[in-house]
C-alpha cells in the first residue's frame, strides 16, 4: 500500500508559504495585461496602460549578438513596433 501525502502536509514540511506571489512567475496568466510600452521621457519611464492583446518577440539581426527582447504590447505599440524596426524580426503572438 502506498502512502499519500496532502499538498499542505509537504509544504509545510518543506516551508514553503502557501500565499506565493503569483507576479513574481512568469508566464502565467494574470488577468487583464496591460502594455508596456514606454511612453515616458528621458527621465522616467511611463507605461502605455492600454490592454495588451500581443507577446512579442524582438531578434536582432544587425550581427553584434544583441539578446532577444520580449515585450507585452497593445495593437497601437505593436504597429509603431513595426514601423520603427526595420531591421529586426518580429514575432507576435496573441495572449
Amino acid at each position: 500500500m502506498v502512502k499519500t501525502q496532502d499538498a499542505t502536509d509537504v509544504e509545510t514540511e518543506r516551508g514553503v508559504d502557501s500565499a506565493l506571489n503569483l507576479d513574481e512567475i512568469a508566464g502565467l496568466d494574470r488577468g487583464r495585461q496591460l502594455c508596456e510600452c514606454d511612453h515616458g521621457d528621458d527621465e522616467a519611464y511611463a507605461a502605455c496602460g492600454r490592454k495588451a492583446k500581443w507577446r512579442v518577440t524582438v531578434d536582432c539581426v544587425c550581427g553584434e549578438n544583441h539578446p532577444r527582447r520580449v515585450e507585452i504590447l497593445c495593437s497601437r505599440c505593436l504597429r509603431t513596433l513595426r514601423q520603427l524596426q526595420d531591421r529586426d524580426t518580429i514575432t507576435a503572438r496573441r495572449l
